[in-house]
Parts: structure tokens; C-alpha cells; sequence
């Protein structure tokens, strides 16, 4: 028996511990290593860590606050200040665990993606014919016709709600589904401390040539139970959501999407969804309302005459009255405006949402979802708060695996992520 020239170390809750390992050696042969055959592999730097450890570092520290900050309160929870653990080794452990967490989750998705006819990258490839999706599930005609009638009591305007070609969903047949793409800044490579130039020879500041790291952040909602996503890039974030109602067998239900009025996440989700025929896609009302707001400043002379337009449009297309709204737009005085480009764009922002503009006046009374105000919470737990709201930045690498993590930890899969290095895809009840 011989000891291993290279000392091995773990990281616990109570302390950095180094141990030595030896192999043994046999007629000049080493016929077992213990460093190798018995404890996982391990980089050069790489220890191992305790199940206490991966919550304090990663769970309740990395997905927090900076390595730094994480540093700095394990080591001080453990009294080792001067032979702890440092700020770059919990980067790195943190990043090495959200890699091997999303590999684990594309490598689920893959498998489930393969038994359901999918290719393993969300395309569908059974029969063309193949019927997937019931018929919507839709709120009583009775109940709506009550609603409506109520939101019509309220009207100064003589308009009939049932304009709106858009069905009220019933909400126990319905998933709610919220897509959003967070960016993060992007950590440069190296700092160079001087101005580049374009190609016509001009500076470029630094604010110029910023570059981003997308996150592209799923919440899902059923029945009072929720699921968190993530995924680089809106393809990839599509094809986990996929595997997702797969393999909790939600594709009986409605699906129904929030979006924020873009045109690429529509056409996004029809695509990948071709093979679904009950969903439905929703322009959220606080989109619309803050875009709609910003176009009438920048097109409308002072405060007062935009106020007026505003307080006309809004409750038009609150109702779901989009030929009124636009016709209303048009028939601002021309001697009224600064900018009347801004007018043109209202206009068809308004236009190319037409067929995900409800009624929202209607759903509102039924009780319905006419925004995803905790998806947009969730998006800012997930990957807003830690880099954007403490002025960080990050690389691509690092950035998806502390999203990966913190989801990891919204959905209440960490303990058995850390116990058995696997996850359930299950809808959970957390706030």
C-alpha cells in the first residue's frame, strides 16, 4: 500500500477537510487506487462536497449573493478565515453543478422527447395526422353572458363585449403558461482599458458594444401548482417545456401562453406547438397598457392631451375592442402631435396582437388570468436579482447554471438532486 502523491480534500458544512488515499501496488503493478476506483473523479482542484455544504454554498449562498459575499459567510460560519474555502473555488463549484444539473435535465427531456415521437430537440416526428389536444374546455355561456353583461352596465360607450373573437378558457382545464427572456450582461473576456473602433473608424463606448446573456425563463401553472424552467435560448427553453407537459401528462389540457407582444415569441411557440391544436397565445395587459403609454408620449404635444388620448384608448382595448381603439388612434388631430411615426407604430403593435388581445374587462370578472405578474416575479428571482439589481455580470456558462440552480430551488428538487443527483419534473406548490 502506497500513498497517493496528490492529497484529496472535502468540503462540509463544519469545515475543509484533506484526507490522504493510497493505492496498492502488486509484483510492480497498482492494482487498485482508491482516489480513483472508489470516490468519484475528480479535476486536479476539485474536491468533494457534503449535502450541507451544496445548500449553504449554492442553495442559500451562490444563488443569492456573489461569491464573495459566499465566501466570506461559510468561512466565517465555520471559523476558518485564513484556510477556507475561497471565492473563485465556490464559482467554480457552482458553475460545475449547474452544468451537471442541466445536463442531467436535457439528458431527461431527451429521453421523454424519444418515447412521445419527438426528436430529442422538441420536433415532433410522428404522423402528420396524429391528433394531440382536446377541444378547449370553455368558462359557461351562461356565466360569461352574465359577465358581460356586468362589464356592459359600466360603459359610457354603446359597444357590444361580444366583439371579441377570443374564448374565456375554463381555468381547471387550462395550464398557464408564462415565457419570458431575462438578459444579464455579459462578462468580458479580457479588460482592455481602451476604446475599440467600428468599422468607419469612429469609438465605440463601452455601452455600444455591451453584449448579453439570455435566459429564457418558463413558469408554469396548474391548478395552484407551479414549475420553474430555464433554458439558454428560447428554442432549448421550448423543448424542456415539451418534455415537461409530456411527462406530467398535461397535454389533455388547454394551454394557454402569456406574452408580452413581441413578434419571435408567438411564432416561436406555434411552431414548436404545430403539433398541438388547444392553445391559446395572450398579450399581457400590462404590455400593452405600458406600451401603449410610452407610444402616446413620444406622438402626443404635453402631458395633458396625451393623458386625454390615454384615458380614451385603454378602456377600448381593455374591453377587447381593437377596431375601435385603432380607429380611435387614427382620428387624433394631426396639429396634436410631435411625432406621428410613434402613432404608426401604436397602430401596428395593436394590429399584429389583434388575435391575442381578449377581452380583458371579461376575464377579469370571470376570474380569468389576464397577465402573469408572478411569472415576471419569478424571472426576476431567477436571474434578474442577483446580477442586474447588484450590477454584476456574467458568463454564459456561469449565468444558466445559477438559473438552473435557483429553479432547482423554487421547485423544491434540491434535496434529492443533492442525495440521488436526479429530479421528478413535478409540479409544485411554493410561493
Amino acid at each position: 500500500m502506497v500513498r497517493n502523491f496528490r492529497t484529496d480534500w472535502v468540503d462540509g458544512e463544519i469545515g475543509r477537510f484533506e484526507f490522504i488515499t493510497p493505492h496498492i501496488v502488486h509484483e510492480g503493478a497498482v492494482r487498485e487506487n482508491t482516489a480513483l476506483d472508489v470516490f468519484p473523479r475528480r479535476t486536479c482542484w476539485e474536491g468533494d462536497k457534503t449535502h450541507g455544504f451544496k445548500e449553504v454554498a449554492f442553495i442559500d449562498g451562490a444563488t443569492e449573493e456573489s461569491y464573495r459575499k459566499t465566501s466570506r459567510l461559510i468561512n466565517r460560519m465555520r471559523y476558518q478565515q485564513e484556510d477556507g474555502t475561497p471565492a473563485r473555488t465556490i464559482r467554480e463549484q457552482a458553475e460545475g453543478e449547474g452544468a451537471k444539473l442541466l445536463d442531467a435535465i436535457e439528458r431527461k427531456a431527451a429521453q421523454i422527447l424519444t418515447t412521445h415521437e419527438f426528436s430529442p430537440t422538441g420536433t415532433f416526428e410522428g404522423h402528420p395526422e396524429t391528433s394531440h389536444g382536446q377541444q378547449a374546455v370553455t368558462v359557461p355561456e351562461a356565466r360569461v353572458a352574465d359577465a358581460i353583461a356586468v362589464c356592459q352596465a359600466h360603459r359610457k360607450v354603446a359597444c357590444d363585449l361580444r366583439e371579441n373573437p377570443i374564448l374565456d378558457e375554463a381555468p381547471e382545464a387550462t395550464v398557464n403558461i408564462s415565457i419570458d427572456e431575462v438578459g444579464v450582461k455579459r462578462q468580458k473576456v479580457q479588460r482592455t482599458g481602451h476604446e475599440e473602433a467600428d468599422p468607419e473608424g469612429r469609438s465605440v463606448s463601452s455601452s455600444q458594444k455591451r453584449k448579453y446573456v439570455h435566459n429564457t425563463v418558463i413558469h408554469i401553472e396548474k391548478n395552484e401548482k407551479r414549475d420553474l424552467s430555464t433554458g439558454h435560448g428560447l428554442h432549448h427553453g421550448l423543448s424542456l417545456l415539451i418534455a415537461f407537459l409530456l411527462q406530467r401528462d398535461l397535454v389533455q389540457y388547454r394551454f394557454q401562453f402569456f406574452t408580452e407582444g413581441s413578434t419571435v415569441l408567438p411564432e416561436a411557440i406555434r411552431r414548436c406547438f404545430s403539433w398541438y391544436k388547444n392553445l391559446g397565445i395572450l398579450l399581457e395587459w400590462y404590455h400593452l397598457e405600458e406600451n401603449c403609454q410610452w407610444q402616446l408620449s413620444l406622438a402626443m404635444k404635453g402631458r395633458m392631451r396625451r393623458n386625454e388620448a390615454r384615458n380614451e384608448l385603454l378602456p377600448l382595448l381593455w374591453d377587447g375592442l381593437v377596431d375601435h381603439a385603432i380607429a380611435f388612434v387614427k382620428r387624433i388631430d394631426a396639429s396634436q402631435l410631435k411625432n406621428p411615426d410613434a402613432l404608426t407604430q401604436l397602430i401596428g403593435y395593436v394590429e399584429r396582437n389583434r388575435a391575442h388581445i381578449p377581452c380583458y374587462a371579461v376575464s377579469k370578472e370571470l376570474g380569468l388570468r389576464n397577465s402573469s405578474q408572478i411569472g415576471e416575479k419569478m424571472n426576476d428571482r431567477v436571474v434578474a436579482a442577483r446580477p442586474k439589481h447588484h450590477g454584476m455580470s456574467g458568463s454564459v456558462s456561469g449565468s444558466i447554471a445559477l438559473a438552473s440552480l435557483t429553479a432547482l430551488t423554487r421547485n423544491h428538487e434540491y434535496a434529492m438532486w443533492f442525495e440521488e443527483g436526479n429530479i421528478e419534473f413535478k409540479l409544485a406548490a411554493y410561493v
